[in-house]
């Protein structure tokens, strides 16, 4: 078995690859840990929380990250909740808090196995670096959804990177680390989009479809298309989560490379800018990882 710890900020597209990972038979998840991003950190473990609980995970341990920076805003891609607003509100979190103690202490519980996927900004992560400079060799590996590899695209630079955008030096630290990342960005990620018929009908599915449906009529523009005839919506997270499953049934290619934040005056992004230790994802089999995800319904 393989113990794995999600680290998010549980929005849309955390949601569904929550319910993938809580779904595959042969992963153990050890824990789930919040940081703020979509919404706050309390807001993503209550999320976090609600999705583990319709996928039958109920005994899962989530523990909510520290507040948020200053300069954080909440953006309205995701709702005012993190999920759409189309749930009915989750309870205020009254649950455990330390999400970088928590890593700390899954990387000594499952030193030289454990694995991380990250699907939110690095907060956690890099504190937990602070915490135990020894985590690069605790932890097995690290899949992590940030970044444009070596993409120049426009339309990726306006879109942006917002969990490097949410915290850039964070970032930077786990990049400039000798943890084992495998970095998946959104020039990757963008490939796999999902519409109606890839949630299924029972309690998860419903509540999944909702909150991608919702993101979907909202953010049709930016990714263009017209939502009025059929919505879509970029699995960025589930993709994320897929590579840290079944890397070979996702068809993931990968060049090794050092990842750095650059800002050319639209905001922070992470690039591959040369040959490093660290694994930077070129491309997946998108229907495959459709395919994956669908396990999640």
């Amino acid at each position: 078995m393989r113990y794995v710890l999600v680290d998010t900020d549980c929005g849309v597209d955390d949601a569904l690859a929550l319910g993938y990972v809580a779904h595959t038979a042969d992963i153990i998840l050890a824990c789930v840990v919040s940081t703020w991003g979509n919404c706050t950190a309390p807001e993503a473990a209550s999320n976090a929380k609600y999705i583990l609980d319709m996928a039958g995970a109920i005994d899962i341990p989530v523990v909510a990250g520290s507040p948020p920076k200053d300069s954080w805003r909440r953006g309205d891609a995701h709702g005012s909740d993190g999920l759409g607003d189309t749930e009915q509100p989750r309870p205020s979190w009254t649950g455990p808090r330390g999400a970088a103690e928590r890593i700390v202490q899954f990387a000594r519980d499952h030193a030289g196995e454990a694995e991380v996927l990250c699907i939110g900004p690095l907060t956690n992560l890099a504190a937990a670096l602070t915490l135990e400079p020894r985590l690069p060799e605790l932890l097995s590996r690290v899949v992590v959804m940030a970044g444009h590899g070596q993409n120049r695209d426009d339309w990726l630079n306006e879109v942006g990177d917002t969990n490097t955008r949410h915290n850039p030096q964070a970032t930077q630290t786990v990049a400039d680390s000798a943890l084992p990342v495998v970095w998946v960005g959104i020039d990757v990620t963008r490939a796999v989009l999902l519409e109606d018929g890839d949630f299924g009908e029972d309690t998860l599915g419903g509540s999944l479809r909702r909150i991608h449906h919702a993101y979907g009529v909202q953010r049709g523009g930016t990714y263009g298309y017209d939502p009025q005839v059929l919505w879509k919506v970029p699995a960025h997270d589930g993709v994320t989560a897929a590579c840290l499953v079944d890397p070979l049934r996702a068809g993931l290619s990968t060049v090794t490379g050092r990842m750095t934040v650059l800002d050319d005056g639209q905001g922070p992004v992470l690039r591959r800018v040369g040959i490093g230790p660290q694994e930077v994802a070129e491309c997946i089999d998108s229907d495959s990882i459709r395919a994956m995800l669908r396990s999640a319904r």
